[in-house]
């Protein structure tokens, strides 16, 4: 008698920023087609810098198919950003020459001078704290801040076709994504090394999935989270 292949599963929160692995890889190229500024109003209060971090997902053709705001030190400047990035042009990486979706996070710093635009991976809460002086916002929180963790409410299994694991096709895929303040997956994305079938089946999955919100002082808020899927007889 056969036996079904076997999937197992592990959730893991987490903070992560994840790009395609390739010894081919052509970067993600962002052409903004303005920037914001600081406004008149915050100058006059004295405002000089400030940062906004957002997370966005890129289609293979360089549509822009999500965006979450992680963390920012002004309001004003969030909106402003999210208004000026759903114009921005994107052009997708590409990996041995064929471009791909990507994950990632864009960091805007600005000034009275004007705004630089970067993706630069770092410490955001202590490096906005040291250069600027100013109080962090974050929109994503940690694990550890949560009052407790989401509880998955759906649940949706990979399909896992017999003649691909009779083919060798099996091994581990880890799913990168958020978990909103109502409880949605947002943005899933999966390490670089992943077979593209099984990566496929991983990500279809969990976008089916839902959670109970994350919560951190009683507030609903938003959580980064890590899906282990094992694909085996």
């Amino acid at each position: 008698m056969n036996t079904p292949p076997q999937i197992s599963a592990l959730l893991v929160l987490c903070a992560v920023a994840v790009l395609p692995a390739s010894a081919a890889v052509e970067p993600l190229q962002i052409q903004p087609t303005y920037t914001p500024q600081l406004s008149p109003v915050m100058l006059m209060e004295g405002v000089t810098d400030g940062q906004v971090v957002v997370a966005v997902d890129i289609s293979a053709d360089g549509k822009l198919n999500d965006w979450l705001v992680l963390a920012y030190t002004h309001p004003a400047l969030a909106r402003d950003f999210v208004e000026a990035l759903k114009e921005w042009k994107f052009v997708a990486p590409r990996v041995d020459g064929v471009p791909v979706p990507v994950q990632t996070e864009i960091t805007i710093n600005f000034s009275a001078e004007g705004a630089v635009v970067s993706r630069t991976t770092m410490d955001v809460e202590n490096y906005i704290g040291r250069v600027f002086g100013n109080k962090l916002s974050l929109s994503r929180w940690s694990a550890t801040d949560l009052d407790a963790a989401p509880v998955v409410v759906t649940k949706v299994t990979p399909k896992y076709a017999a003649q691909a694991e009779q083919e060798g096709v099996r091994g581990k895929v880890t799913v990168h994504f958020y978990i909103d303040e109502k409880g949605a997956v947002r943005m899933p994305s999966v390490d670089g090394d992943a077979h593209p079938y099984l990566a496929q089946q991983a990500i279809a999955a969990v976008r089916e999935w839902r959670f109970s919100p994350p919560i951190a002082k009683g507030k609903p808020v938003m959580v980064a989270a890590r899906q282990d899927f094992e694909f085996s007889k």
